[in-house]
């Protein structure tokens, strides 16, 4: 009942909201914005031509007073002017008229014209002065503090200007939302959103899996059969792999439709996941949409990697063109809440750049049916891309990278930590296995186990490449995991790709002595900067001069990209390789 009353409310909110929207939307309708903005636009150009541009302007109102002080002083002053040229010329017409009727033989009116031409010059010398003044006064260019004031008064005038476009630019914005809002609200306002498309798939998918499976015994049980044959087994195969690809098309249309949802849910209709509880919407939104139910490890065509890792279960599939690894954690019901959230945190960091983010793709977070059975096998699976031999540690085992690879490499690094501690997460993993260098160019910063706290991660023995080790010396002190901390094993992999196959020492405090070994002085700099106990963050690395001449990160691969098989790829695997 209360559900139902909060729900009412929300309406009514909502169909106010309309009205009140509806109402701007008619009203700005009737506004002249695009002329105004036309007109003040016009006044903005022709007034820079004749003033220049504009510099800040005085926020007293009484710049305007000033300017109109100064204009109505100059204005009886020129008044002055031309009412003293107007007299002269006056008394000059006045007297060529008395010249005129002098010299008039036919007039009956008698002059003496002596006395007329005598003030002539007097007369003529008046009328150039005023004329004269009175061009002075039109002409003259302003002083300084004439100047001043006319300035002060454009710049107020110009900042004026500028405020009236904002303004219309914020109505122009809010107006178009208000439409787009109106056209939302118009689709759902009468009507209530269901989940039957998402419940057809599901079924769908269901059936689909039991189709899956069945065909997948039949396989199991025809390779034992005594009337084996080749040609009935790539049939049946074929049947399979369609099978899976109709699975994985469910699935993708799923994902589309929990997107559709939950933007809903996000936008309109937060009870969804209280109507639908069955539907697992919440479930879907706290993972970050990368939570599915319909996918099943045992369904896929996956390959056990037990050469990637000792410590857990690792398989190695195909979907829709790309290789991915699966990567199998042990939860209960206490920590598989703490899971999922590290989870979608990590995603949501990754989404904001997606490709550029300079981070591994998260793909699917599945769980496995044994979360209900009294079993010892993993009970989720995180499936991630899979870039076979691109990590740091099987490529310097096989073909080191050059410096300028590095370079190019460690960069994308950078890039992937300035996202993660821009979202707040400490990696604590960094080492050589889970940092990969896609197409010996592309830096890319695995994932790490996420069952785990960040100190957890920090602690593990894994944190080696080579004889060095990449646990800084705050964390041997028992201080917690900083984003610091993982500059500091960004800077050991950076040396250690650096150096290739030198001796190398290390100081008191663990650091690696770096003026002992042979480096570019630019990268030197670097290292001596990740070194200290003022370390430079993500961003500062991504400006030091040492990166300036490597080229932009590039895009992720695409999939189905191959690369040459490694040994290792494991995130938690120790790497004993240099």
């Amino acid at each position: 009942d209360e559900r139902d009353e909060l729900i009412t409310k929300r309406d009514e909110v909502q169909q106010n909201l309309y009205s009140a929207v509806e109402e701007l939307i008619l009203e700005v309708d009737h506004l002249p914005l695009s002329e105004r903005s036309r007109t003040l636009q016009e006044l903005s150009a022709s007034t820079e031509m004749l003033y220049g541009q504009g510099s800040e302007a005085d926020d007293s109102e009484e710049v305007f007073q000033q300017f109109f002080k100064w204009k109505n002083v100059k204005m009886k002053k020129l008044i002055c002017v031309r009412n003293d040229t107007d007299t002269a010329l006056q008394i000059l017409a006045d007297w060529f008229s008395g010249i005129l009727k002098c010299l008039d033989l036919m007039s009956e009116v008698s002059s003496d014209l002596e006395e007329v031409v005598g003030n002539a010059d007097e007369i003529l010398k008046k009328v150039e002065l005023a004329i004269c003044e009175e061009l002075d006064t039109d002409l003259n260019e302003h002083d300084e503090a004439e100047k001043g004031i006319i300035m002060s008064a454009y710049n107020k005038v110009m900042h004026k200007v500028c405020q009236e476009q904002s303004m219309i630019a914020v109505i122009q914005n809010r107006y178009l939302a208000s439409v787009e809002f109106k056209n939302q609200a118009e689709e759902w306002l009468n009507r209530r959103p269901d989940i039957n498309n998402l419940l057809s798939i599901k079924k769908t998918v269901k059936i689909l899996k039991a189709q899956l499976r069945w065909k997948l015994v039949e396989k199991n049980n025809f390779e034992e059969s005594d009337d084996y044959s080749e040609f009935e087994m790539a049939r049946i195969k074929e049947e399979i792999a369609d099978l899976r690809n109709r699975v994985l098309q469910e699935v993708s249309k799923e994902q589309e439709e929990y997107e559709k949802l939950t933007y809903l849910v996000q936008k309109w209709f937060p009870e969804l996941p209280l109507l639908y509880p069955e539907a697992g919407i919440l479930n879907y939104m706290n993972s970050g949409g990368l939570l599915t139910r319909s996918l099943e490890r045992d369904l896929l065509d996956a390959e056990p990697m037990k050469e990637l890792s000792t410590k857990r279960p690792l398989v190695c599939s195909e979907i829709q063109g790309q290789k991915v690894l699966l990567k199998g954690y042990s939860v209960d019901v206490s920590s598989e809440a703490k899971v999922i959230e590290r989870v979608a945190k990590y995603h949501r960091a990754w989404d904001q750049q997606k490709e550029r983010s300079g981070l591994l793709q998260l793909l699917f977070l599945l769980f496995c049916k044994a979360r209900f059975k009294l079993m010892s096998d993993p009970l989720v699976y995180l499936m991630v891309p899979y870039y076979p031999g691109a990590s740091l540690g099987a490529l310097q085992a096989d073909t080191p990278l050059t410096l300028e690879e590095a370079l190019k490499v460690m960069k994308g690094v950078a890039q992937g930590l300035q996202t993660l501690h821009g979202a707040n997460i400490v990696h604590g993993s960094l080492h050589g296995n889970n940092v990969f260098a896609v197409n010996r160019n592309q830096g890319v910063v695995g994932d790490f186990d996420f069952t785990k706290s960040e100190e957890q991660r920090a602690a593990a023995n894994t944190m080696v490449v080579s004889t060095l080790s990449l646990v800084s010396p705050e964390l041997k002190m028992g201080q917690p995991a900083s984003p610091a901390s993982d500059m500091y094993a960004y800077g050991c992999l950076l040396f250690w790709l650096c150096i290739q196959n030198q001796e190398f020492g290390t100081k008191e405090d663990g650091t690696p002595d770096v003026d002992v070994v042979v480096v570019d002085d630019k990268v030197k700099s670097l290292l001596l900067n990740l070194f200290c106990c003022n370390r430079l963050t993500a961003e500062q690395v991504l400006r030091h001069d040492c990166f300036l001449v490597v080229d932009a990160i590039p895009v992720s691969p695409q999939p189905g990209e191959e690369h040459e098989p490694c040994e290792e790829y494991d995130s938690e695997k120790t790497d004993e390789r240099k």
